[in-house]
């Protein structure tokens, strides 16, 4: 645990890996998975953050936006990668 708070990079790396390579492969399985509730329960994302807001100066324009999908299959890669840090350290 004590090496863990030491590579905090490596971890956010790792964890962030694990949400985007299980949000692919829910995406993918999705395109598989007959229609029915086990496919709308395993790729309906949850969404956090807010949606773009554009800002027009005349000179130039800006766009702020931020938005975070995350799906079951998503959360089930964190946990994986989680899991496999503790092998890590």
């Amino acid at each position: 645990m004590h090496k863990l708070k030491q590579n905090i990079p490596l971890t956010i790396f790792i964890l962030l890996l694990g949400l985007i390579l299980g949000s692919f492969i829910g995406d993918l399985l999705g395109m598989i998975l007959p229609d029915g509730a086990v496919k709308i329960a395993m790729t309906t994302p949850l969404r956090i953050g807010f949606h773009p807001i554009s800002i027009d100066l005349h000179i130039f324009t800006l766009i702020l936006g931020f938005m975070i999908k995350i799906n079951l299959f998503g959360v089930i890669g964190v946990l994986i990668l989680g899991y496999s840090l503790k092998w890590l350290y």
